[in-house]
This record gives C-alpha cells, sequence and structure tokens, in this order.
C-alpha cells in the first residue's frame, strides 16, 4: 500500500486525492477519491466525580487511551459522591446484577455504551433492531456531541463493531420454509443472514420511545425509527445511550473517538432545564392518550394559570371561549401551550392571535432537522407521515409555519401546533394505521418534553433490577402504547 502523511496544519475539511498512472503503452487511467480531515482533538481533560462501571475493560481501555482516567466500581458502589456514573460497553447482561442509578432524579448524570440485544430488549423493555446501520443521520444536528462531525462522517466507519457476532445467530422454523428465525418481542420472526460488522456505524438500534422524555440525537434504520443515540431525562438527571459503535472496534476510527471525546465533555457540563406542569383541556381521548404517555395532568377548567406551566389544548376546546383572557395572560407571563389537533373554531375560542388554518390533504411533509434551540427539536418528516391520506385543518398564517402546516410555532409566543394526533388512528381494523399511530405517538410525547414537561418510565427501575422469572415481556409495557405484532418489525424476511 501506498501511505501519505497529511501536511501538518491541514485544515479538517473534505479533500481529494487524485492519482494518474502512465502505461507503457502511452494508456493513462486517473482516479480520486475523497478523504477527510477531522480536528484532532485534544486528550479529555482529567475530570473529577466520574465513576466507570466496566467489568468487561474495553470502555475503560478506550477513556485512557483519550487521557480519561476513572474510578472503577462495582454492582454494590455508593454513587452519592460521583456526578457521572460511566456504564462500559457489554457491562450489563439481561438477568445479572447492576448499579442503582436512582439517583439521576436527583442529579446524577449516566453515560450507557454499547449494550447487547438482550440487555436492551429484555431486561430494560426497548424495542429493538439488531441490523448493523453503515449510515445514521443527525436529528439535532447542532448538538455539541456532533461538534466537529458532518453528516458524511457519521457512516461507513473504518474497522469492524464488535459487539454482537460477525454472524447472525439464528434458527430454522419449518412454519417460514426454514428460513433463519430470531425472536423479537417474544415473536418468531424471519431474518436475512448476517455478513459480517464491516462498517457498520450502529449493530443494536433502540426504537424511539413514545413514553417519557427521550431525545434522538442520532437516527437512522427503517423510517428512521430507530436512535443510536438517545438522552432520556428524568428529574434533574439523565441518562445517555450511546449505542453507535464506538468501542473496541478492530481499527481505529477517527469520527467515533471525536464523537466520544465530544460526548464526555457535553456530559460532564450538563444542567438540568427547569420543568413546567401540564394542564390540560379539551377531548377526554387525549387527556388518556398523555396519561398512558406517562405524564402527569392536572385538569384546566378556567383560572389563573401559573407562568412556569404549560397548557395542553386538545381538540372540541370550544368552551374554553370564557377563558381567553386568562389564556392571554398566561401567555404574556411566559406560559406555554400545545395545541393538538385544533380546527379554526377551536383556535378562535382559545387563542387571541390571528391564527389562520385551511382544509386540505395531508400525507407528509418535508423539513430539515430542527436545532437545538428549536421547540422542535427531535422530531422529524417521518413522524408526520401520514399513511391514512386524510383532510386536516393545517395552519397557514400567523405563526412559523412547518411545510404544508401540520407543525408550526406561533411568533412571538411559545405556541406549538401539531395537527397529527395518535388517537385519531385507530389501527384496530386497519393495520396500515399502526405505525403512523406510533410514529405520532413519539412526536407529541417529543414536543410536550420540548415544551419542559417530563414523563415518567420504568427505566431507573429497571436498570438495577433484572426481570423475574415469570414476568412477562418488559418490551409490552412502558417505553410503548401499543403492543407488538409480528408485522411490525420492519426486518423480518420474506426471502424475496
Amino acid at each position: 500500500p501506498m501511505r501519505f502523511a497529511i501536511p501538518k496544519g491541514t485544515e479538517p475539511g473534505p479533500y481529494q486525492l487524485t492519482a494518474k498512472v502512465v502505461f507503457s503503452t502511452g494508456q493513462t487511467q486517473e482516479d480520486t477519491f475523497t478523504i477527510h480531515v477531522l480536528p484532532q482533538k485534544p486528550s479529555v481533560r482529567d475530570l473529577t466525580g466520574i465513576a466507570v462501571f466496566d467489568p468487561e475493560g474495553q470502555t475503560t481501555q478506550l477513556l485512557e487511551s483519550m487521557g480519561l482516567f476513572c474510578r472503577r466500581v462495582d454492582v454494590t458502589a455508593d454513587l452519592d459522591p460521583y456526578e457521572v456514573l460511566i456504564v462500559g460497553k457489554a457491562a450489563l447482561t439481561a438477568d445479572g446484577a447492576a448499579p442503582d442509578i436512582g439517583r439521576v432524579r436527583d442529579g446524577l448524570k449516566v453515560v450507557v455504551f454499547e449494550q447487547t440485544p438482550d440487555v436492551l430488549e429484555k431486561r430494560f423493555g426497548f424495542r429493538i433492531a439488531e441490523y448493523g446501520l453503515r449510515n445514521v443521520f443527525p436529528r439535532v444536528p447542532d448538538h455539541p456531541i456532533l461538534a466537529g462531525l458532518r453528516p458524511e462522517h457519521l457512516r461507513d466507519w473504518r474497522g469492524e463493531a464488535t459487539i454482537v457476532p460477525p454472524r447472525l445467530t439464528y434458527e430454522r422454523s419449518a412454519r417460514f420454509n426454514n428460513a433463519p428465525t430470531v425472536t423479537w418481542c417474544g415473536i418468531p420472526v424471519t431474518r436475512a443472514w448476517r455478513c459480517g460488522n464491516q462498517g457498520s456505524v450502529a449493530s443494536v438500534l433502540i426504537e424511539k420511545p413514545a413514553c417519557g422524555d427521550f431525545l434522538p440525537i442520532v437516527d437512522g434504520g427503517f423510517s428512521l425509527q430507530y436512535s443510536p443515540l438517545i438522552e432520556y431525562r428524568e428529574g434533574n438527571g439523565m441518562v445517555l445511550f450511546c449505542q453507535l459503535d464506538v468501542t473496541g472496534r478492530s481499527e481505529t476510527e477517527p469520527a467515533a473517538r471525536n464523537l466520544v471525546a465530544n460526548l464526555l465533555e457535553y456530559v460532564t457540563t450538563w444542567k438540568p432545564r427547569p420543568q413546567r406542569e401540564a394542564f390540560y383541556a379539551g377531548a377526554p381521548a387525549g387527556r388518556e392518550h398523555l396519561e398512558a404517555a406517562g405524564f402527569p395532568l392536572r385538569s384546566y377548567d378556567g383560572g389563573a394559570i401559573p407562568a412556569d406551566s404549560v397548557l395542553v389544548v386538545g381538540p372540541d376546546s370550544q368552551t374554553l371561549a370564557a377563558r381567553k383572557n386568562a389564556i392571554d395572560a398566561f401567555l404574556m407571563s411566559g406560559g406555554r401551550v400545545l395545541a393538538l389537533g385544533l380546527t379554526q373554531k377551536d383556535v378562535d375560542a382559545v387563542l387571541s392571535a390571528r391564527v389562520l388554518m385551511r382544509q386540505a390533504e395531508h400525507i407528509n411533509a418535508f423539513f430539515d432537522p430542527p436545532t437545538i434551540d428549536s421547540l422542535l427539536i427531535g422530531v422529524g418528516p417521518a413522524d408526520v407521515h401520514n399513511r391514512d391520506p386524510r383532510t386536516l385543518p393545517l395552519v397557514t398564517e400567523g405563526a412559523d409555519v412547518v411545510d404544508n402546516g401540520v407543525l408550526a410555532v406561533a411568533s412571538g409566543a411559545e405556541i406549538v401546533f401539531c395537527q397529527l394526533v395518535p388517537w385519531q388512528f385507530e389501527y384496530g381494523d386497519n393495520f396500515g394505521l399502526k405505525r403512523t399511530f406510533r410514529r405520532t405517538s413519539f412526536l407529541v410525547t417529543r414536543l410536550l418534553a420540548n415544551l419542559g414537561v417530563q414523563g415518567s418510565t420504568p427505566l431507573l427501575t429497571r436498570f438495577a433490577n433484572p426481570p423475574e422469572e415469570n414476568e412477562p415481556g418488559r418490551w409490552l409495557h412502558g417505553f410503548y402504547l401499543d403492543e407488538p405484532e409480528e408485522w411490525d418489525d420492519p426486518y423480518r424476511f420474506f426471502r424475496w
């Protein structure tokens, strides 16, 4: 192989290497390819207050190679003296002991590096896909963890990932004509063969939950419904899951190392944001859905609303017309409103601001990923894809409209409009609506969390407590609002 040294002081960015070969016959051939020069991160500064739980040792080795030496702890450790707990690659098992991270509610910050499919599915209850992605996409492009990284740096990483074996573990099923079969959420499903982990960026993917405050920073996979880098907030602390294949690669990947350095800097400086209480007014179906997603709601029937609150206004809210002055005062004092599926009559009854809508068919919308300071952070076009085209009231004026108006943020006030709401998609008799229900459930949960309302999930409890012997599969409840079925798995294999 030919080697070329990059000149010292070369600015980060893309560069083209060009080769021209002249043969003895006079024939010439030329070729070019692009390389990306990344900024060289300085060694991670020696940070205090960090513990690492890493029985396998690979994450500790990575951190020490970057200049960070942490106090190693075991499952019995008292975490009170620490601000950050790092959980190493493959440190957890589906049924083994693990540290108690209940202090997250009081401000503990936890980073969980790559875990196995069994841990994510059976212990935590996430729906997962064991499918090696070689390309993922920024969902929050200006997030500090992605500083200095462009979308092209999140694909085709050097070497092989090692969190899963290079060959798929499967059984042959007579039911599926002896096709390779695995178990997903307790259901036998078919799979294509896996032939190595070369170039993988994320091997085990978490489906975006519909419950709790989960912010996807990077996403990928089918319909971009999975996130291998996702932040969960509860109380005054957070848990950051990094399922990107950054640890134990067969070759060094500069983008992965820079991402880890950014991640450590982000977590150590992270501060909780103010939390807000939620009030609800509107159709009962909306309240039932939000409470099922883990949000505590108070009823709003009139009167003053505390300024540090969020008013959730659902359909059929015209009865609030007599409360318009109170809502105006609430908004002027810094209050926030989430408007879900409102009609023009609802808007006119509730808001003094002039917001106009039109009745039009909605199928999909396109918009760039919202930035970190947006009230729409974490959502994307796939979350507003309607698999049952129908006429909706779409926002046209009086707000900053997103694409066709299925989403909007009011100008001069903290009001978010979402015209696609999950409880209006009854999928019992039409399975094609189920994915729309699932994605819009995540959408509404994310918007409410963006406004400052936290929902609860069993994550912190499940972290320290493995499933009991006869406990139903944890994927059935806690993070999602629908029960998984075979056809929900987008990676089942039809042998086409």
